[in-house]
């Protein structure tokens, strides 16, 4: 049987060893985009973990993904920088320049879909507020979306 002098220090070592790893455990803050969001004409959208649902006025809802983008189809979360979040409007001065006022801050999350031929980008203004960004080439327009 050892003495308990020697055996002490072995059980605190563990003990502390146990107790920083269940503080490290740390979960997952939740996602900024989750819930529902709706536009002045009433076209909302909600943001799951892994793609959106589209719900237009007086129709059904739509899950967006492989199948309803003819195959074509990404989805994810990240941050871009203002430079680059203005950059997706680059033959459209005016448009820029209405994303040059609304975005104001170094760097933004963001919701990035892709979807046949089409991408949009949600940018997450603050709690209440985001804006898509939807381009189809070189096209591009800006719609303000509210939370719900």
């Amino acid at each position: 049987m050892r003495p308990i002098v020697t055996t002490l220090p072995r059980l605190a070592a563990l003990a502390f060893l146990a107790a920083l790893a269940v503080g490290c455990a740390v979960p997952e803050p939740p996602n900024p985009f989750a819930g529902a969001w709706t536009t002045a004409e009433r076209h909302q959208i909600a943001f799951r973990d892994t793609t959106i649902v589209v719900n237009p006025p007086d129709a059904q809802p739509t899950a967006m993904g492989a199948e309803s983008c003819a195959g074509a189809f990404r989805f994810g979360y990240g941050r871009k920088s203002r430079e680059a979040l203005i950059g997706l409007a680059p033959r459209q001065p005016d448009l820029r320049g209405k994303l040059a006022s609304l975005l104001v801050l170094p760097d933004y999350p963001v919701a990035e879909l892709a979807c046949g031929e089409g991408a949009s980008t949600y940018v997450l203004l603050d709690e209440r507020d985001l804006v898509a960004i939807y381009r189809d080439r070189d096209i591009a327009g800006v719609e303000r979306l509210s939370r719900l």
